[in-house]
């Protein structure tokens, strides 16, 4: 096995140094952006994408951002745009900015394609995302995710990412033998996708992609899948374990800080995202609260062989989870 290479492989230690991974929207780009989404207000969500969304003083530093995303470092944070919580176009000016990223798709089985991201109680019934306190290493089962923050947390509430090639090259390094386990993959719950089966192929944690190392890290639904009768061996644990660990390693990690108005993007290629723990403000109305979407980006071409997320019938543009109809 030969160590990662490319732009990105990275070290969180290096990226805190640096700042060009924040783009910063201008006070004209704003009116413009809102001034699209004036124009689409009565638009369903799923109905508006890049031709739809006409800022033309805008789309240029948009296509840089895909560009960086796709085959660069992995992220992006893109500052400045306005945000009042009770606009009515905010949302509206949100999916437009990422139709010009990728085609949002669904995020469950309910069909919700802006998914909002907030403490609704430690409930077991309740996705982990809707539930406050830290995140695991984990990436989505998408090509790109997005994150729009609307209110932060009094303390804390970080996005911390990782490269996914650096925590190979760790693994590569530190116990190759792990590495080989990751290679070889795990099979996954369906459940997530409303079917209470278990994915008939494995999915590699690791594997070699267009642009190098890609990684499908999800461990929720593996050790769901072992709760439905797969066998995940002590081996396999140890190893899914050591991502987790590696990943959350000082040096290894970046800590992404949102102020209100800050969008987030990440490819889930290249990049392993998590939260760390945080303290919320008491008022229900005034809890942090981020707007999420999934992309598939069909110029990117096809994720590496065996890394198609299980197989099963998605929403569209071949990624995110099809609704399903309540029985």
């Amino acid at each position: 096995m030969q160590k990662a290479q490319g732009p990105a492989v990275w070290l969180g230690e290096e990226m805190s140094r640096r700042d060009d991974w924040i783009v910063s929207l201008t006070e004209e780009e704003c009116d413009e952006i809102y001034e699209a989404a004036a124009a689409l207000i009565d638009r369903p969500f799923q109905e508006i994408g890049k031709a739809d969304f006409n800022i033309p003083k805008t789309a240029g530093k948009l296509v840089a951002i895909k560009q960086q995303t796709g085959a660069g470092r992995g992220f992006v944070m893109l500052r400045g745009l306005r945000c009042d919580p009770g606009d009515p176009l905010l949302e509206k000016a949100y999916w437009g900015i990422g139709s010009h990223i990728g085609v949002g798709v669904s995020q469950s089985t309910a069909g919700d394609i802006l998914g909002h991201v907030y403490d609704r109680g430690n409930n077991d019934k309740v996705r982990y995302y809707r539930r406050g306190g830290p995140l695991e290493f984990h990436i989505d089962p998408v090509d790109a995710t997005s994150l729009l923050c609307l209110r932060r947390s009094l303390e804390g509430g970080a996005s911390r990412i990782a490269s996914a090639g650096a925590v190979h090259n760790a693994i590569l390094e530190e116990n190759p033998e792990a590495l080989e386990i990751l290679f070889r993959g795990f099979f996954n719950s369906l459940r997530g996708h409303g079917i209470d089966e278990v994915s008939t192929s494995r999915t590699p944690v690791f594997a070699h992609g267009a642009n190098g190392i890609e990684c499908a890290y999800l461990v929720g639904s593996i050790y769901q899948a072992a709760s439905q009768g797969v066998l995940v061996t002590q081996e396999e644990r140890d190893a899914l374990a050591l991502v987790n660990e590696v990943a959350s390693r000082p040096g290894i990690f970046l800590d992404m800080n949102f102020q209100e108005g800050d969008i987030q993007f990440l490819s889930n290629r290249s990049i392993m995202h998590a939260r760390t723990d945080y303290v919320d403000h008491p008022d229900p109305a005034l809890k942090r609260h981020l707007l999420r979407i999934w992309f598939m980006v069909p110029e990117w071409g096809p994720r590496c062989a065996g890394n198609d997320f299980f197989g099963v019938a998605p929403d569209r543009a071949g990624g995110g989870v099809r609704a399903v109809e309540p029985a």
